[in-house]
């Protein structure tokens, strides 16, 4: 039974001759208990668990809808700020869980496995009626696993890329949950093929990479104006990351790229729009570390929050691999992808996989229609060149958008928080729901 048709069946008890009074009991799974004059409904409780910025506002997308959809549910599990704003009782923080690569996840591993027991100790002792598990593949899958055995339902939203590589998580994420709220529907097709109950939910960045600004409105807005020597000028947007070891990383080849463009376009205007969690400090103590370079690093415009009207300004994104290269694809902005990590996690992750590419939009599209740089290809000459070419040549930044726009097409219609949602209402209605 689904949680509408659920509501739909209430409605009708409620109008039984003798107008049963209503009890809400909180904390407790959503039901209904019919006797002689007395309809109880019992709500929901679920646990939530994301452990980085990006699953934390996805999953407070989820948290948002399921209180639109069941005021009374209870909500509570590891998250950061977004869940903390929409109600949902953190037990567990996620400031110091965003990392990359293996050789970070190392360093944190200790307090990672001691999230993780809490977590399982909370799943044991508190019995949510539903898990939903958001991202994070290697801090989640244990606990789906876990949650499994508890006799816990399990909703996975966003789950792991198995079709891209590490085929064998999807055949173990089908014995562990209940539902996996895929985002591609391509990925459902695939968890399906491995024995999973795949629901494709869309993906959660339609409803919000968007702007309705033209390319020059958005100029406009962030108070980017044409020179009068070099109207045609471009905008180059720099996007090194969202984890400071990405920043380090990947901003310094960033810059002396810049600076080596800028010998070229001298009239280029470059704008740099902050991840969340990233301060101005750390960009301008890097951009300071560059100061001894031959050349001079060009002006560089940081905005905050304004990620999507500086993609939709930019002529050219060089981009960090990651959820921003989609977020360019909603755009349809031409881009660049960037990739580079500690040497121990690139030889870990060669060892594991056999990634050819790393872009999502390459990912999805089967092909490279965005030029990647990854690791050692990843210099500031080799990213020169490339960004030189697709600047000189305004064709090739057309054929990618159109690449782009056919990415687009298979993210689904916005809604997607709002189908999960219901996902997880229904996972809860499945597992004890009776009307007696």
């Amino acid at each position: 039974m689904s949680y509408k048709r659920f509501l739909i069946l209430l409605r009708s008890l409620l109008s039984l001759r003798g107008k049963p009074k209503v009890f809400l009991a909180k904390n407790r799974t959503l039901t209904a208990r019919q006797t002689d004059n007395y309809l109880e409904i019992i709500v929901p409780k679920v646990m939530i668990v994301a452990g980085e910025p990006s699953g934390d506002l996805h999953a407070s997308h989820v948290a948002r809808q399921l209180k639109a959809l069941c005021p009374d549910i209870t909500l509570f599990g590891m998250g950061g700020d977004q869940m903390e704003a929409v109600s949902v009782k953190l037990d567990l923080h996620i400031r110091d869980s965003a990392v990359m690569g293996f050789a970070d996840v190392i360093t944190v591993l200790p307090m990672f496995l001691r999230k993780q027991a809490y977590l399982k100790r909370r799943i044991r002792e508190d019995r949510p009626d539903v898990l939903l598990l958001v991202d994070f593949a290697e801090f989640n899958m244990p606990l789906a696993k876990f949650a499994q055995r508890q006799g816990v339902s399990v909703v996975y939203y966003i789950p792991p890329k198995a079709w891209a590589w590490r085929a064998n998580r999807a055949r173990k994420l089908a014995k562990w949950a209940n539902v996996v709220a895929a985002i591609f529907p391509f990925e459902a097709e695939f968890y399906r093929n491995s024995g999973a109950n795949a629901e494709f939910v869309g993906h959660p960045l339609v409803d919000f990479a968007q702007t309705p600004l033209s390319t020059q409105a958005a100029r406009e807005r962030l108070n980017i104006s044409e020179t009068e020597d070099d109207p045609e000028a471009p905008v180059i947007g720099l996007m090194p990351g969202s984890r400071r070891s990405e920043i380090h990383h990947i901003l310094p080849v960033m810059l002396k790229a810049a600076a080596n463009i800028a010998q070229v376009y001298p009239n280029a205007q470059w704008i740099l729009p902050l991840a969340p969690g990233i301060s101005r400090n750390l960009i301008a103590k890097h951009c300071r570390g560059e100061v001894t370079s031959p050349l001079q690093i060009p002006s560089i415009k940081i905005v905050e929050n304004q990620t999507y009207q500086a993609m939709r300004a930019s002529t050219l994104l060089l981009v960090t691999s990651g959820t921003a290269t989609l977020e360019a694809t909603c755009i349809g902005a031409p881009m660049i992808i960037l990739f580079r990590t500690a040497a121990l996690n690139w030889h870990i992750i060669k060892a594991l996989t056999p990634l050819n590419r790393s872009g999502l939009p390459n990912l999805i599209a089967g092909r490279d229609i965005v030029p990647e740089l990854l690791q050692t290809e990843l210099t500031p000459t080799a990213l020169t060149a490339l960004a030189l070419d697709f600047l000189k040549h305004p064709q090739k930044r057309e054929t990618q958008r159109e690449a782009l726009q056919a990415v687009y097409a298979q993210l689904g219609t916005a809604g997607a928080a709002e189908r999960t949602a219901e996902l997880v209402l229904d996972a809860a209605l499945q597992k004890v729901c009776k009307v007696l």
